[in-house]
C-alpha cells in the first residue's frame, strides 16, 4: 500500500490517561500505532502556536525509537520498512503524503490509530482535513476531573522553569491552551459536528484507576478487536493516576473559579460522573 491512514485516534485529553491507553493498546496483536506516540500532524498544520515544538516533538521521539530499534535487534533482523518510516517522522516534510506513509507499516489485519491529544484542540477546518483522509475514523476521547487536569499540565510546564514562582503557577493557570483543553463539553460539541456518535467513545480517568479491564473491553468493542486479558500486561499499572492533589491554596481557588463552568457542562452532559467531581471541589 501506498497510502493508509488511521482507523482511530484518541484526540486527549492532556493529563488524562492517554500515555496508559496507549501502552496498553500497543500490546494488543490486532492493533498497530506509529513508532512515535504523538505525531502532531493536524496541529501542526491548524494550530499555528503549536509549530513552536511539533517538529522537536517527532524529532526527538523519533530518534528514540530509531536507535531503540537498532540497539535491541540484531542487525540481521532490523525492519528497514520500520526503520525507514521512523526516518520520515524525524526528518521529512509533513504532508498528507507524508501522514499516509507511516501507517502503511500496519498489516492488513490490523487496526491503526494514533494519539494526539492535542487534537482535541482542532478548529473545524482541520477537523474536515482529518475527515478527508480517513471518512471512517473513530475518535477516543478521555476526560479526567479538570481542575486535577489543569493542575497537573500547569506542573508539567512548569517544571520546564528555571525558578518556579506562585507568579508563574497563576500565570500558566490562565494560559488560553491550558484552559481549552479542560472545557470538555466545547470539544465534544466541536468534533460531534463531524464524527457521529456511534463513532466517538467517551472514556473517564477514574476507570483507569477502579476498573481498567471493563474500560478497555469497551475500548476492544469500539474498535472492533477481540478482548483478552492476556493481551494487557499493564491494566493494573495506571499512568498518572492517583496522584495527591498537592495544589497550593491559593491556585486552588484560581482554578476553581476559573473552571466552575466546565463543571456545570460536564454535569448537564454526564450527570453522575459531574456531580461528582463537582462535589470534590465546591
Amino acid at each position: 500500500m501506498k497510502h493508509r491512514y488511521p482507523d482511530f485516534l484518541c484526540i486527549g485529553a492532556q493529563k488524562a490517561g492517554t500515555t496508559w491507553l496507549h501502552e496498553n493498546l500497543r500490546d494488543h496483536p490486532a492493533i498497530w500505532l506509529p513508532p512515535v506516540k504523538e505525531l502532531q500532524y493536524f496541529n501542526d498544520l491548524y494550530i499555528p502556536g503549536h509549530r513552536e515544538w511539533t517538529g522537536k516533538h517527532r524529532r526527538t521521539h523519533g530518534v528514540r525509537a530509531f536507535y531503540q530499534h537498532v540497539d535491541k535487534v540484531p542487525r540481521d533482523m532490523w525492519d528497514y520498512r520500520f526503520l525507514g518510516r521512523t526516518a520520515d517522522i524525524i526528518g521529512e516534510d509533513i504532508s498528507d503524503d507524508w501522514y499516509g506513509r507511516i501507517f502503511t507499516l500496519a498489516a492488513e489485519h490490523q487496526v491503526c490509530g494514533e494519539m494526539t491529544p492535542e487534537y482535541s484542540l482542532l478548529p473545524a477546518e482541520g477537523i474536515e482535513h482529518l475527515l478527508r483522509l480517513a471518512p471512517e475514523v473513530k475518535i477516543i476521547l478521555s476526560l479526567r476531573d479538570p481542575i486535577e487536569r489543569n493542575w497537573s499540565h500547569i506542573r508539567m510546564i512548569a517544571r520546564s522553569l528555571p525558578d518556579e514562582t506562585p507568579a508563574d503557577l497563576r500565570r500558566i493557570a490562565s494560559f488560553p491552551d491550558v484552559m481549552a483543553r479542560a472545557d470538555y463539553a466545547t470539544i465534544i460539541a466541536r468534533w460531534s459536528n463531524f464524527v457521529p456518535s456511534q463513532r466517538n467513545l467517551i472514556l473517564f480517568m477514574d476507570d483507569i484507576a477502579t476498573r481498567p479491564n471493563i474500560l478497555m473491553a469497551d475500548v476492544c468493542k469500539f474498535l472492533g478487536v477481540e478482548f483478552n486479558e492476556a493481551f494487557f500486561k499493564r491494566l493494573a499499572k495506571p499512568t498518572h493516576v492517583g496522584e495527591k492533589l498537592d495544589i497550593p491554596p491559593e491556585i486552588y481557588e484560581l482554578l476553581k473559579e476559573q473552571l466552575r463552568p466546565f463543571y456545570a457542562e460536564i454535569s448537564r452532559l454526564y450527570p453522575e460522573l459531574g456531580s461528582k467531581w463537582t462535589a470534590r471541589h465546591y
